[in-house]
């Protein structure tokens, strides 16, 4: 007799995101909630919300599903957190209610995400670079005191490697950005460097994923191989811009000041806060 699975809270796969984002029009499922999922700086600010709970205690929950079960798309709608909160009165919203929800708001989206979801499609082309039209604004936040036509260079250098990274599928821009966030001051030509060791901890990718997304940051010339630390871990150099500028790093430091997440410049490809 199979020895019974114990119940252990799983996250979502990044399929099941995807599947999720896409199917909520950016729009609680709550009926008649117009709160968006995500705030205007790109930030996801919704709740992913489990129909059946996904341990014991939790709202209705369902000791018959698995695991598996409990985090796949059907178990799951995405809410604000003020609805979130309501729906956890189980005798007002019991699982049928609650499948409800779901079905209605997302069959307001179905017939495109479901072409989108069977489709093969490229999906760097769905999302539309934002390149600054200037450099005023970092100019000043970092205090620069470059001169016009000096400005007008290393907007020319950055719109060209906006279109660059643009191009590169999105994994391994969220990679990229977790290198540049984490990344200390590098050596031999690199702008900030990593140990793959931290990376591989701090991500948790399967060698086969890290492999294929630095294989593909490393082809872009965004990254190489950077020789080893005084302990003998490889390092991930973050290349310089051509002319020498130390870009990611001083994006980063600008973000910071300025009270930015850097994941909105590389993930969301949005670079107009640099501009003033």
């Amino acid at each position: 007799m199979a020895t019974p699975e114990v119940p252990k809270r799983l996250a979502p796969t990044r399929e099941t995101l995807r599947e999720l984002y896409l199917k909520s029009g950016n729009r609680c499922a709550f009926t008649g909630c117009k709160k968006s999922l995500f705030n205007i700086k790109g930030v996801f600010v919704g709740q992913i919300c489990h129909i059946e709970a996904a341990e014991p205690g939790g709202e209705r929950f369902n000791k018959k599903q698995t695991n598996e079960q409990r985090r796949a798309p059907a178990n799951l709608v995405l809410m604000c957190y003020d609805h979130h909160v309501e729906t956890n009165n189980v005798g007002k919203f019991p699982v049928d209610a609650m499948v409800r929800i779901k079905v209605e708001h997302e069959k307001k989206f179905s017939d495109v995400v479901g072409t989108m979801l069977m489709s093969v499609t490229d999906h760097t082309t769905l999302t539309t670079a934002r390149a600054p039209q200037n450099l005023n604004k970092i100019n000043q936040t970092l205090k620069w005191n470059l001169s016009d036509d000096e400005l007008a260079e290393s907007l020319a250098e950055l719109v060209k490697l906006i279109d660059k990274i643009s191009k590169i599928p999105l994994p391994s821009r969220e990679l990229f950005s977790i290198l540049v966030k984490r990344g200390e001051d590098g050596q031999f030509s690199a702008d900030l460097d990593c140990s793959i060791a931290d990376i591989k901890q701090a991500t948790r990718l399967a060698p086969d994923e890290l492999r294929e997304c630095l294989s593909i940051l490393d082809n872009a010339g965004f990254v190489f191989d950077n020789d080893k630390n005084d302990f003998g871990v490889q390092m991930i150099g973050i290349a310089e811009a051509k002319s020498g500028w130390p870009i990611w790093s001083d994006l980063r430091k600008f973000c910071k000041k300025n009270g930015l997440d850097l994941s909105l410049l590389i993930e969301g490809l949005d670079f107009s806060s640099l501009e003033g």
